[in-house]
């Protein structure tokens, strides 16, 4: 390997491999994404009633939160004044191997300890009409390699722990709803729905600690983060139609929601220091389900997403679409409810990545989708930004959850979840191997109060 990219008469880094670790540092995108069984979103999974439902809660939501940010046409279903809320405490848990040849590294992500807030009420204003707000938050995404970071290029140069270069990632991109909506009754059997969501998002990603191994290079790689913010808004429709007794079909529609982050990471080119600006949007997605009463106890919730990964800013060169289901149950038992969800998503990682990042152009004086010969693949940094900081992996869910009614005006609920242990794998030519293993667990509680 040093034969290929150290020159024979020095230890420092030849030019190819130098702009190797160049454009390595500008793979800087969203880590450990924290939505259960959603992507980065967070959808219904950890609302306190429809999160023991695996989030199947868009067509006979339980909750006045469920109804105002999942299917808005359903909140007919919350008539006179409805009052909810609560908090749900979500842990990812993100290891990551980087090998080659001998050398193996392990990095895990220190990004834990979640707090997700909840708050919605619903009034019936006229026979009919509902109107509803409420503040959640929708979606995000974080990752701390401070620690522990992530190893580039093992054995070039004899620097960092086996590695050409030591990478210190901090991610933290947060969002949160302010969602007001309204919905009318049609007939008895169908209603229509809207809501407007203005959105509040936090980012900083980039560096946040000492680079080694990088010699060979220049510019500052050891905090290149900034903490930016930004609003934006984003729009949803729904339908309800009951089809027979005890049996309903829904369906709704949400537009992106894209955050503009500017002067997120810097970068020095020719001896300048100057910052990059991104955009990034929560997907356009689109959602069918159908709910029956088993029996007057006894309720059975189906539904299916599709999330326009492939259409949004930044994901799309690192995410193909994606589909979910997900299955939830509840039975009432007098007083008491219990409640089981079992959560499916396809595979979202690209198998062949883009060779770009959202709106960044690279470090140095290069950009980011280039190709070094023997060195780097057109797409070899963003098979490493998969693994590292992508790892969407974890395909299954399965959710569990209690509530008890103290009476018909108030009652306490709670859930735990549970997403599986998944693995994803990236090969590069000289960054080396990638392996990310990730899970998730998450348990919340909150109150509903109705009047």
């Amino acid at each position: 390997m040093q034969s290929i990219l150290a020159s024979p008469k020095s230890n420092r880094l030849s030019r190819p491999a130098q702009r190797a670790w160049l454009l390595a540092l500008a793979s800087t995108l969203p880590a450990a994404a924290f939505g259960l069984n959603a992507g980065t979103d967070l959808n219904l999974s950890l609302k306190p009633i429809a999160g023991g439902m695996a989030g199947a809660a868009h067509v006979r939501p339980q909750e006045v939160s469920a109804a105002l940010f999942g299917n808005p046409a359903t909140l007919t279903q919350f008539k006179g004044l409805n009052f909810g809320f609560g908090a749900a405490l979500l842990e990812p848990i993100v290891d990551n191997y980087q090998s080659h040849g001998g050398f193996s590294h392990h990095s895990s992500s220190r990004a834990q300890d979640y707090i997700a807030p909840d708050f919605a009420l619903s009034g019936e204003v006229l026979p009919g009409v509902v109107l509803g707000g409420g503040l959640a938050v929708d979606s995000g995404l974080g990752a701390d390699y401070r620690s522990q970071p992530i190893s580039a290029g093992s054995g070039l140069g004899g620097k960092g722990p086996g590695g050409a270069a030591t990478l210190p990632l901090l991610v933290e991109l947060l969002s949160f709803s302010a969602n007001l909506g309204g919905a009318v009754e049609i007939t008895p059997d169908l209603s229509l729905g809207a809501a407007l969501s203005l959105g509040f998002g936090l980012g900083q990603l980039g560096t946040g600690g000492n680079s080694s191994g990088l010699a060979g290079l220049t510019g500052n790689f050891g905090g290149t983060t900034s903490s930016v913010h930004d609003y934006s808004l984003r729009g949803s429709l729904g339908a309800t139609y009951r089809i027979a007794p005890g049996v309903t079909l829904g369906a709704s529609f949400k537009t992106p929601l894209e955050y503009h982050y500017r002067k997120v990471l810097s970068t020095t080119i020719n001896g300048s220091e100057y910052e990059q600006s991104t955009r990034l949007a929560q997907p356009l997605e689109v959602v069918w389900g159908l709910a029956t009463e088993i029996s007057p106890d006894l309720l059975l919730e189906v539904d299916a997403l599709w999330k326009n990964w492939s259409g949004s800013s930044l994901y799309r060169d690192v995410y193909d679409d994606q589909f979910q289901a997900l299955l939830g149950a509840q039975y009432r038992l007098q007083d008491w409810q219990f409640r089981a969800g079992y959560g499916y998503a396809s595979e979202i990682l690209r198998k062949h990545p883009n060779g770009t990042v959202g709106d960044f152009k690279g470090l140095g004086t290069l950009p980011l989708d280039t190709a070094v010969p023997g060195v780097l693949n057109q797409n070899d940094l963003v098979k490493v930004v998969q693994t590292t900081l992508g790892p969407v992996v974890w395909q299954h869910t399965l959710t569990a959850g209690l509530g008890y009614a103290f009476s018909p005006k108030f009652r306490l609920d709670a859930f735990g979840a549970y997403a599986f242990e998944e693995s994803a794998r990236r090969d590069t030519l000289a960054l080396g191997n990638y392996r990310v293993d990730a899970s998730e667990w998450a348990f919340g509680a909150g109150a509903n109060f109705k009047f």
